[in-house]
């Protein structure tokens, strides 16, 4: 085992374990508020590595205002799950978002075209589809048996195992390159163990939930456990590939330096279209 691995294998743990107990303790009235700050710290954090990204290009994202329109966009998020009268608050946050970005370059006049358009692309990029793991975990009223954070789990562990499942079937059996132009290490082998991860695993929440829980909470039929894990495992990579290609553009190899992990951005790039999907598929009643 090598140190990297050992080091990436640690902070994972902690970092899953972390997740579980914010996760789980997410509906509890005292936690609740640092659980919708914690989502937005970390879309923040991600958003400022995406506008590192940038400036590595050339550009000047405006950072600050960025990150300070995503936060709120998040806040905004969860208000317009509880009050029906708020529900329009996410999309007044956008244009307020749009108006702002626009009046900062009023008296500036360093290409504003480029940058007002890299600025707002990291809120359409990282903010509004991560955000979804908010509108996912309070999906569900109290009044219900249904919940939404073992939804919200669901889709992280899913989306995670293709991430697992690719790597050390990309280490032990990769051959043929993915996509050799954007990502020189993904190999169509791994690919397919990604896959096959997040098929079995969701066929292991469909078996417990149907066999071992007594309330049969997550209501996921096995044909839905099967098209819904290879979905989220498609997406999952293709998410992995969409953050490779701003990657390689910026000519930067991670997009930070945590140990063994390398930056938020890389963590959650996998879910930045694995969390609007299964959003959609609970709003259109597809599952649940």
């Amino acid at each position: 085992m090598t140190s990297h691995f050992r080091q990436r294998l640690i902070m994972s743990s902690i970092g899953i374990t972390l997740l579980a107990f914010t996760i789980y303790f997410s509906n509890h009235p005292l936690f609740k508020p640092f659980f919708i700050l914690l989502n937005a710290a970390i879309i923040g954090l991600a958003l400022i590595e995406y506008y590192r990204l940038a400036e590595h290009k050339g550009f000047q994202p405006l950072i600050a205002l960025g990150v300070g329109t995503a936060t709120a966009y998040v806040i905004a998020s969860y208000f317009s799950l509880h009050h029906l009268h708020l529900q329009t608050l996410p999309t007044l946050t956008l244009f307020g978002s749009l108006i702002l970005f626009f009046a900062a370059f009023f008296n500036r006049q360093q290409n504003p075209l480029a940058n007002l358009a890299v600025t707002f692309f990291g809120l359409a990029y990282l903010a509004i589809p991560l955000s979804c793991g908010l509108r996912i975990n309070y999906f569900f009223s109290s009044e219900t048996l249904n919940d939404g954070r073992l939804w919200l789990t669901y889709v992280l562990i899913v989306t995670k195992m293709t991430d697992v499942g690719a790597y050390f079937s990309g280490k032990i059996f990769g051959k043929t390159k993915l996509a050799p132009y954007i990502s020189p290490k993904k190999t169509v082998e791994g690919a397919i163990g990604g896959t096959a991860a997040a098929l079995i695993t969701s066929f292991v929440f469909h078996l417990y939930f149907l066999h071992l829980h007594p309330l049969n909470i997550l209501k996921i039929t096995l044909w839905q456990s099967i098209w819904l894990g290879l979905l989220i495992s498609i997406l999952s990579q293709f998410g992995d590939l969409a953050e490779s290609i701003l990657k390689r553009d910026a000519g930067v190899k991670d997009s930070n330096h945590l140990p063994g992990l390398g930056g938020v951005l890389d963590i959650v790039d996998s879910l930045v279209f694995t969390l609007p999907l299964m959003y959609l598929l609970l709003k259109m009643q597809f599952i649940g």
